[in-house]
């Protein structure tokens, strides 16, 4: 029924407005576009095919459809039609990070719907553009078109299916770069306000990833709250048979279980997931999904598996690079920049014909004035030779500037090639100690292996967060602790004793020389937590709670245990643990503070 249904779409959209279908109107359609009805219908055919494809994921497939479409006569002479075809290939080429050919479409769209004053599809297409740079991680254009398409949506007609879109893509702009729980959930229900109709199923399905991946961090202890989010976009999408966006639902609710403790449920999300994935080459996912897998093997003591899917990891990085560039497509960071130079190239041009303009005067002015005939022409070649100057100018611009653009993606690529390195170095070398453990009969030794392989896995940790976002970008902890403190417990763990645990770090950034010192001292206290612990004591959990004010972070740490001694005193203590506190503490140029009581043992660490 779908398929008929966009058939009919296109066809309609082809003939004149309030013109009755009719087989009339058909044979002068033909005769008009020089194109019998057969091919018509197997363009339109092949069309609805290479959008099904799209929505399903299989993009290799729907891009061969794209290819023989953009050559096709009826799209070439129906704007309608081409501007259907051009929204779902630039949606495809978003996905496989062919951001130049997505932009491409984009834009001509834009173009488009401006001259004809659309202003309906000029809001969807702004919002479209708004989606294209959040995926680029570019804030402020992101931003810019998502207030473009808010002035049309106050002031000219637009469908409210368009309306709902926007309101989720608000959303994800918030999550993405701004968080605020109050915003996000408003935005989500003013998208949902608006939904009901067919045309919005796939935006309540966003809508509810939204909620879910907000859910996950602002009420964390709310499991059912959570995955009923989840569980509802994941619905729609598979209904609609959108699979490449269903598996992205259950990436993320895998990623939820995973940071909970739930490692089985987790496997049970991942594993379709990377079939589905190896068998569209969705290399985009495919690396994030294998490095999830990866850690939870680890915890498991999978360390020959763990390993192998590390170097799938690496393989599947690689077959994303082949791919871009193999089309030639060039990884732009700095697109703003781009079109700030265009924008400059066509200010250049308008003084270059101004300039024209006036050596256009003097002429006529020296037919009337011989005498100075002599002094326009040299005036004109001056004129002329700065304008050479000017262009020739304006090109070594062009060329530097695609010159630092080049060199600023080689080392975004290096700096992440390293930190995966750094990673995989470090899972080796635990997998060692691991190993070296087994074959130690002596139990006095076990605790040291413990310890040293969580030593060694908490900077793991660390490097993998670095390679998941850009070298300029700070590590989000909240997100590293959640991560961290399972990790921990999995292998300290007392018999079926669960120990929960309450993070509040949602505003704590920290760069990479911040960062490991701190997760090097957060495992030491939650591992001394642990292990001295007992059952009861264990069950009541750990507090971690971030706080910045002018400049200043502090830091709480709290456990439930039996404390230390009144007279103790970190700098002497003999404890390992507390030296590596000790001594990272003073790395950081950190004061530190800690408390005892019934109640149990607080640290507060504080610094700049």
């Amino acid at each position: 029924m779908r398929s008929i249904a966009i058939l009919l779409l296109s066809y309609f959209l082809i003939i004149e407005p309030h013109v009755s279908y009719s087989q009339e109107t058909n044979e002068s359609l033909n005769q008009e576009l020089r194109i019998d009805q057969t091919e018509a219908n197997q363009i339109l055919s092949d069309l609805n095919k290479a959008i099904d494809l799209t929505n399903y994921g299989d993009y290799r497939e729907a891009d061969k459809y794209f290819q023989k479409l953009d050559s096709s006569q009826l799209i070439i002479s129906n704007d309608s039609i081409r501007m259907v075809m051009l929204e779902s290939r630039s949606f495809m080429n978003k996905v496989r990070k062919r951001y130049n050919k997505s932009l491409e479409d984009l834009l001509e769209m834009l173009n488009y719907f401006t001259d004809k004053k659309d202003f309906n599809n000029i809001a969807k297409t702004q919002t479209l553009l708004s989606e294209f740079y959040r995926a680029r991680g570019l804030k402020d254009l992101a931003f810019k078109h998502l207030q473009s398409a808010e002035k049309l949506i106050e002031t000219e007609y637009v469908d409210p299916c368009n309306i709902a879109y926007w309101f989720s893509r608000r959303a994800a702009y918030e999550t993405q770069f701004q968080p605020n729980t109050s915003n996000i959930i408003f935005f989500c229900q003013k998208g949902l306000e608006l939904s009901g109709s067919d045309c919005t199923k796939y935006t309540e399905a966003l809508i509810y990833n939204e909620l879910g991946f907000t859910y996950q961090h602002s009420e964390s202890d709310n499991d059912e709250k959570v995955i009923s989010q989840y569980k509802k976009s994941l619905e729609i999408l598979t209904e609609a048979n959108r699979m490449r966006d269903a598996a992205t639902i259950r990436h993320n609710l895998a990623t939820y279980y995973t940071r909970k403790g739930y490692l089985d449920l987790a496997l049970e999300e991942l594993n379709p997931v990377i079939e589905l994935a190896e068998k569209n080459e969705w290399h985009g996912s495919l690396e994030d999904l294998y490095i999830q897998k990866m850690f939870i093997l680890s915890s498991y003591g999978l360390y020959k598996e763990a390993y192998d899917l590390s170097r799938k990891a690496y393989n599947s990085k690689i077959e994303l690079m082949n791919d871009q560039y193999a089309i030639d497509v060039e990884e732009l960071q700095a697109v703003h920049d781009r079109e700030l130079a265009e924008e400059a190239l066509e200010q250049a041009e308008i003084r270059a014909k101004n300039n024209e303009k006036v050596l256009l005067y003097w002429i006529l002015g020296a037919s009337l004035f011989g005498v100075s005939t002599l002094t326009v022409i040299i005036l004109f070649f001056r004129v002329r030779g700065k304008n050479e100057l000017l262009n020739k100018q304006q090109k070594d611009i062009e060329k530097s500037n695609q010159q630092l653009s080049n060199s600023l993606h080689e080392k975004e690529v290096l700096y992440k090639e390293l930190n995966h390195r750094v990673k995989n170095n470090l899972m080796v070398l635990s997998g060692l100690i691991y190993l070296q453990q087994n074959s130690d009969p002596s139990p006095e030794n076990e605790e040291l292996y413990k310890a040293l392989r969580n030593r060694i896995q908490t900077m793991a940790i660390v490097h993998e967060k670095l390679y998941s976002i850009d070298s300029s970008t700070n590590i989000n902890f909240q997100d590293y602790l959640e991560e961290l403190v399972p990790l921990i417990y999995n292998s300290l763990k007392k018999g079926d004793a669960i120990m929960p645990y309450t993070i509040r770090c949602m505003t704590l950034f920290l760069p990479i020389d911040k960062a490991i010192p701190l997760a090097l001292i957060f495992n030491e206290l939650i591992t001394n937590s642990i292990k001295h612990a007992g059952t009861d004591t264990l069950e009541q959990g750990i507090l971690i709670e971030a706080k910045t004010d002018h400049g200043t972070t502090r830091i709480i740490y709290q456990d439930s245990g039996k404390g230390i001694p009144e007279d103790f005193d970190i700098s002497k203590s003999k404890s390992m643990g507390m030296k590596i506190v000790n001594l990272m503490t003073q790395q950081l140029r950190a004061k530190l503070d800690y408390q005892s009581d019934k109640q149990g043992l607080k640290f507060t660490i504080q610094f700049d």
